[in-house]
């Protein structure tokens, strides 16, 4: 039901968001585009309004919207602006609320639309920028958000990609965020919580969690590996700045770590085949494949000795493993999604190929159920 107000749509385009899908790493996009909104809708109402030194109480909680609807096809959420809401703390205000809703929505469009032709503003207002770090942070290398109703300069719909994010974030500060999922080597603890860890990927890395855990679960594991789940700060230039958020962080056996970088190694090894691997066929692994296939090993490396690891050859990756009397094969197709099979070792069953579309929550529910992990 409309809330009878203004109503937006974005529109998720990868084969992870196919059939209406939005992954759970991605719905914090709804809040950032709201609070980007809400960030220009303030700068609006000040600029319109000078002679007020303070917004209206109750402005910030008036920019309320609504999900509605998450349509057929590529995901697309539906938010509607609630001028019920904006009737009930800003009474009188509605009309012209309606109006700053629309114009910001229009200003967001224009700015990620200009980052496209590399037009950028000198700078944003830091509330607008904490807003954009947020927006589309969890967007992998070919997925785009589309502002459903707009028109760009090349008369096509705007969208937000990783590097018009990228870009425009790093033009008017000097840094951006993503995430993380790896490994890294316990270095360092301190007694109020903060960790040292050392990364393949970013070198020496700070992780605060509860002083709680540092007795519990660190202490005494000086050297010992861990699995992180982390949102990084880079620079332009994608070097490592801070720890802005902490998802997981847990102590991992150093025989399964072991495993864990066998595995790596052979990744690497496969990231150098080229066309032709295959006696004049066979396409190399995809970055696509090779991204999905590292996800998985971070996200489930304890059965990492089970693993055997294998190009195939339409650009693809596949993993192998025996358990509990079943042959199970994890493949990563070139296109980054996932889908898994398996047969009976001494008997007739089997497991026909059953497919996701990125290493996400309900894949791994799936793949515990049958490995019974």
């Amino acid at each position: 039901m409309s809330s009878g107000g203004r109503s937006f749509q974005l529109r998720y385009v990868g084969k992870r968001f196919d059939g209406a899908r939005l992954p759970l790493e991605v719905l914090s996009d709804l809040p950032a585009f709201r609070d980007l909104l809400a960030a220009y809708a303030k700068e609006s109402w000040r600029v319109s309004h000078r002679g007020r030194k303070r917004l209206p109480r109750g402005f910030d909680g008036s920019i309320t919207f609504d999900l509605v609807a998450i349509d057929e096809g590529s995901a697309m959420p539906r938010l509607d602006w609630s001028r019920e809401t904006a009737q009930e703390l800003l009474p009188g205000f509605d009309n012209e609320l309606d109006v700053l809703v629309g114009d910001s929505f229009s200003k967001i469009v224009d700015l990620i639309d200009n980052a496209g032709v590399n037009k950028f503003p000198s700078s944003l207002p830091s509330e607008q920028i904490r807003a954009l770090n947020r927006l589309g942070a969890g967007l992998r290398p070919g997925e785009r958000i589309e502002f459903l109703g707009s028109t760009g300069a090349d008369g096509k719909v705007v969208y937000l990609d990783t590097h018009r994010r990228k870009s425009l974030i790093t033009q008017v500060r000097e840094t951006y965020q993503t995430r993380f999922d790896g490994f890294g080597i316990l270095t360092g603890i301190h007694i109020d919580g903060m960790l040292q860890i050392s990364t393949k990927e970013y070198g020496e890395i700070d992780v605060r969690v509860d002083r709680d855990r540092v007795a519990e679960e660190f202490d005494g594991n000086i050297g010992s590996p861990v699995q992180i789940s982390i949102q990084i700060e880079l620079d332009d230039r994608d070097v490592y700045r801070s720890v802005v958020d902490v998802y997981d962080l847990d102590v991992i056996d150093e025989k399964v770590s072991e495993e864990v970088m066998k595995c790596r190694e052979r990744l690497n090894e496969l990231r150098d085949y080229r066309s032709g691997w295959l006696d004049g066929s066979g396409e190399p692994p995809s970055a696509a494949a090779i991204k999905a296939a590292e996800t998985f090993l971070a996200k489930r490396p304890f059965q990492a000795v089970a693993y055997k690891l294998f190009p195939t050859p339409s650009g693809g990756v596949v993993f192998e493993l025996d358990v509990g009397g079943w042959d199970y094969s994890v493949e990563f197709p070139s296109d980054g999604s996932v889908e898994m099979y398996g047969i009976e070792v001494d008997g007739t069953d089997e497991i026909l190929p059953e497919r996701f579309d990125a290493v996400g929550d309900e894949f791994l529910e799936f793949f515990d159920l049958r490995t019974g992990k």
